[in-house]
């Protein structure tokens, strides 16, 4: 009746579905027994139990009991409803036939079988089939047939690794489905005891010698013998027709006259040749027959050299015999029987990353890449690419060439077929059902059923049912997913589907897809903080809104593979479309709003068909009294007086600060206009003018300290006061001490009247006011002098007034004490550059007066000396040319400077009564430069003379033959004229020897002069003017003038 019993240490128990609860088993067991787990086992109907050294098979429905006697034992296994087997204290086991009531010592297995050797511990025990049992003991796991006494040791792989039993189960429990249970140290596991439809092969298994990579099966062709040969990740493999036998031909590094390199990803047979595709090293033709290998012949040295480093990806037949390759680098053909490797000239492919090739019936040869589709005629004639109008579907992860001459292809957007159509690719959208995830073998079986291969597993899709499968590692595929076309039906019709760890293989044609059936149940909610649980919902829940916070867990009851299950949800009342959970089968929920909900649940083993759960959860959110229109009201009423007293606050807080900013821009506007004001009197009437314009006063006036006549004098007023700009209309002094204005000057301290009437030291000025306020100006402790303002207005002078009056008043003194300061400074400056300017032009005049008796000294001697030698008509041009000199002298004599020419005609007339003087002994030449404007440029008089003087004297004089004297005129800038004066005497050194030996009379002070002329010149212009002597040097080492 499908009961559920209880065995414990009070006895049996047995489950009441109407209470809900277990209950007392009022059946008596003969002898009542106390029951603990190892010597007490219920096996269908029936009970095993000890009872002292008996053990007894009791019937809970007929109440039948028999018994066996049996030695001291401590477990008991029952294998069938009359066998059990027991394990005693000794390590050894027995087997108890109640049928026949015997009983026997269970053989050991063969490998147990050493000498000394007589233990096996049972620990679990299960019949698989009749006379056949999978024994759990400390020494391993077991088959035990007990027809033929005979024992055979299974492997067991976990991830494609062998796993030791040995001390590693510890129950054992055999489903309906045909998979056993085993409760293990690393937790659960399962296996099919009935054979699995989809059968699993790893090399390493048979072998666990072998390199890694064997295992890696990259592609798959059959002989004619029916012999498969894979591709692998390290060397290739032939698995014989038996499919027992298998043969491996490994890499062998650094040869040359066979594969040398372990990843082999293109396999072709052409019935005579293995044609492999290394990726490196070149491609290889290996003959079965006999066992050698060689290299293809090549269409040029280049193709070899290109090919021998290339990357393949695929050798793919074509229907004339020829193969293509897919590598990297280039695309290849080699050629039916002559296995010529020729390069295709596909360069607009190539850089894609080319990976797969097909050809249709109709001889269109397709190619994929990671960028698209390509299309080539049967004489590999470029057509055309395919345009997507997805850029992430470009990337081709798998293709399968049908039978209709369409190519099936799938990318990230998911399945679709393309075709050649008059003259262009047209691609169609297959089905939605694999979107989204990434294939990496497809196939098409002769009834259009789909398989494809994926990370999940191996997909089965039929397209008249839109019945989609996923088969994953609890049906025997392989984990860690597949290698990209990596396929082949043999001639019995077995499809093979190569992966990264082995070969999977099954024949579509037999397969029966396995009809998974399943339940989704809500399991419990959990409200709040997990104080309340709710376990059933068959009516709506009423939930407190302060336990809106729930969790909900659902559970489906399929064990083949928990992970295969995925869940999605919807809260009608709050979602719109279902939310994917993925493997999660809890959701929690936070914060939901007030309101009536109804939770739906589904679960899905391929993400495609979904199950309903067989029971919803409806419950309603209760609202808190806080969202009750009452309540609401209230809160309205209340915010809306809190907002109006914020808002008053703030105004008045804006107002404030309003008036703190006007008070700062007025400060501001009064420094700025006091900084740009100089005078004592200017400061005070801008003081007074703004003090009404800015601050809205009706009357302002300012008065001045006179600390001698100790009186307040008015100096500044704008107002009735103040008719006219700076003029005061009938002005006041008021007496220290008298009135207000006399009093605040007296204490200086700023004094506020908010009615004057009320006052008795108020004056009346111009006329009656009612409100005044005053403040003193003062610096450094010392009263200045007062700003008085008056309004008509009783009250209306404020603290904000005094404050900002106090700031002007302060900025005033700063202001007032400055410009007097500024004003004395910049009398007392007037005065010295007025005494400075009056010392250096007597200096210049001395200097001047100095000069020109030098020069007429010297011209009235040389005069002297023609009378004397009686030469009259010398003498007569002398003395004209002197005339005119002295003339210019004396026009120039009392003034600074002299326009060029005049100087040039001055120096003219000088130099040519020296000509004369020394009887032509010199010539000469005056020139101007260009942009030199002689009669708008100005020098001082007689500047030039002293140097020409100079030069003619000692350097010209003393040259024994006749000398040059070259005066030149040039503007070096805006600012500067350059005057260069050049002869051609006997140079400075000649001069200042010639010199020593004569002992002259007269003194020359010409140059001397000019030098200090210049230098007072400089401080008066702010100028740079300066004098540079320079030695001129022949091409023979010799002094060739100054």
């Amino acid at each position: 009746d499908k009961s559920i019993i209880l065995l414990t240490s009070k006895g049996i128990f047995k489950y009441d579905a109407a209470t809900g609860a277990f209950q007392q088993w009022e059946k008596k067991l003969p002898p009542p027994a106390v029951f603990s787990l190892p010597l007490s086992v219920f096996y269908d109907d029936l009970l095993f139990y000890q009872s002292g050294r008996n053990i007894l098979r009791y019937d809970i429905h007929t109440a039948k009991t028999d018994s066996l006697a049996s030695l001291d034992f401590n477990r008991i296994y029952p294998v069938n409803r009359d066998s059990i087997a027991i394990s005693s204290w000794d390590n050894k086991t027995y087997w108890l036939n109640f049928a026949a009531g015997t009983e026997r010592v269970m053989d050991l297995p063969a490998a147990l079988k050493k000498p000394g050797y007589a233990f096996f511990s049972v620990r679990s025990m299960m019949e698989l089939l009749p006379n056949r049992f999978l024994i759990a003991s400390r020494e391993g796991i077991y088959e035990y047939n007990n027809k033929t006494k005979e024992f055979c040791h299974p492997h067991f792989f976990l991830n494609g690794r062998k796993v030791g039993t040995s001390d590693y189960v510890n129950h054992l429990y055999l489903d309906n489905d045909g998979y056993a249970w085993m409760a293990t140290i690393d937790g659960v596991a399962r296996f099919a005891v009935k054979n699995s439809p989809i059968g699993l092969t790893r090399i390493r298994q048979l072998n666990d010698e072998l390199p890694a990579g064997i295992d890696n099966i990259r592609k798959i062709e059959e002989d004619e013998k029916g012999n498969l040969w894979l591709a692998t990740g390290n060397g290739f493999v032939s698995w014989k027709a038996n499919r027992r036998d298998l043969e491996f031909f490994l890499p062998s590094q650094n040869r040359n006259d066979k594969l040398n390199h372990p990843s082999v990803r293109g396999l072709m047979y052409d019935g005579k040749y293995i044609i492999l595709g290394p990726t490196d090293k070149g491609m290889w033709l290996y003959d079965p027959v006999t066992k050698h290998y060689r290299r293809p012949d090549y269409d040029a040295d280049s193709v070899r050299t290109l090919s021998e480093g290339d990357f393949i990806d695929d050798i793919a037949r074509m229907k004339n015999g020829d193969g293509i390759v897919m590598g990297r680098r280039g695309i290849y053909v080699i050629k039916a029987k002559t296995y010529k490797l020729v390069q295709l000239p596909l360069s607009m492919i190539t850089f894609e990353n080319p990976n797969f090739a097909h050809q249709g019936k109709d001889g269109i040869i397709w190619i994929t890449t990671n960028r698209g589709l390509h299309c080539l005629d049967s004489n590999y004639q470029y057509l055309q690419k395919s345009v997507f109008p997805d850029a992430s579907a470009q990337i081709i992860t798998s293709s399968f060439m049908m039978a209709n001459d369409r190519l099936l292809f799938s990318c990230e957007q998911g399945l679709y077929t393309a075709r050649y159509q008059q003259g262009k690719i047209v691609v169609e959208k297959k089905t939605n059902v694999f979107d989204h995830i990434n294939l990496y073998t497809i196939y098409q079986d002769q009834h259009d059923v789909i398989w494809a291969s994926s990370q999940n597993g191996i997909y089965r899709y039929d397209p008249a049912t839109f019945k989609l499968n996923l088969f994953d590692y609890s049906d025997n595929v392989q984990g860690y997913g597949f290698n990209g076309n990596s396929w082949f039906r043999d001639r019995q019709g077995v499809l093979y589907f190569g992966g990264v760890n082995g070969i999977n293989y099954w024949n579509p044609d037999t397969f029966t897809a396995p009809a998974e059936s399943f339940q989704v149940y809500i399991n419990q909610a959990s409200i709040g903080n997990k104080d309340s649980v709710i376990y059933s919902f068959a009516q709506e829940v009423l939930i407190p809104y302060a336990d809106r916070s729930m969790e909900v867990e659902f559970a489906v009851a399929y064990f083949n593979n928990a992970e295969k299950v995925t869940y999605r949800y919807q809260l009608e009342g709050f979602d719109k479309d279902w939310k994917y959970l993925g493997n999660n089968n809890v959701v929690r929920f936070t914060s939901l709003p007030p309101g009536n909900y109804n939770l739906k649940v589904q679960a899905s083993l391929n993400r495609v068909d979904w199950v309903d759960a067989k029971n919803s959860f409806f419950f309603e959110i209760k609202s808190p009294y806080w969202m009750a229109w009452w309540f609401i009201s209230v809160l309205v009423i209340a915010a809306a007086s809190i907002i109006w007293m914020i808002v008053r606050n703030r105004n008045k807080k804006i107002q404030e600060k309003q008036e703190e900013l006007e008070a700062e821009q007025a400060i501001n506007y009064f420094a700025a206009s006091i900084y740009e004001t100089n005078s004592v009197k200017a400061i005070l009437w801008d003081v007074a003018k703004n003090c009404i314009g800015r601050l809205h006063f009706e009357d302002c006036v300012i008065y001045l300290l006179d600390h001698e006549r100790k009186v307040l004098i008015q100096r500044a007023a704008h107002g009735p006061k103040s008719p006219a700009s700076f003029e005061i209309k009938e002005p006041m002094e008021i007496p220290l001490g008298k009135g207000i204005t006399g009093a605040v000057a007296a204490s200086g301290r700023a004094e506020l009247i908010p009615d004057t009437t009320k006052d008795p030291r108020y004056i009346v000025d111009d006329e009656q006011r009612f409100s005044e306020i005053t403040v003193p100006i003062i610096s450094n402790g010392r009263v200045l002098g007062v700003i008085d303002c008056e309004h008509s207005k009783k009250g209306f002078f404020t603290q904000k007034h005094l404050s900002i009056l106090t700031t002007i008043a302060s900025l005033c003194a700063n202001k007032i004490v400055k410009a007097k300061a500024e004003a004395e400074r910049a009398k007392a400056e007037a005065i010295l550059m007025d005494t400075q300017k009056k010392m250096a032009d007597v200096e210049m005049q001395a200097l001047r007066a100095q000069m020109n008796p030098h020069f007429i000294f010297n011209c009235l001697n040389s005069i002297n000396r023609y009378i004397v030698k009686s030469d009259q008509a010398t003498a007569s041009l002398y003395l004209t040319r002197f005339a005119k000199l002295i003339r210019l002298i004396l026009d120039n004599s009392n003034s600074k400077s002299v326009t060029l020419s005049n100087e040039l005609e001055a120096l003219r007339l000088y130099i040519e009564m020296e000509s004369i003087r020394f009887d032509k002994k010199f010539s000469y030449k005056i020139t101007v430069g260009e942009g030199v404007q002689s009669d708008s440029i100005y020098v001082p008089p007689l500047i030039i003379q002293p140097y020409v003087e100079n030069a003619i004297w000692h350097g010209l004089l003393h040259k024994e033959t006749a000398g040059h004297l070259t005066i030149h005129i040039s503007r070096e800038s805006n600012c500067l004229l350059e005057c260069s004066i050049e002869d051609n005497g006997v140079g400075r050194a000649r001069a200042k020897e010639l010199r020593s030996k004569s002992a002259p009379t007269k003194k020359s002070l010409g140059m001397k002069l000019t030098e200090d002329r210049l230098a007072l010149l400089n401080k008066q212009i702010q100028a740079e003017a300066s004098v540079e002597v320079l030695d001129l040097i022949a091409a023979d080492g010799e002094p060739a003038g100054t």
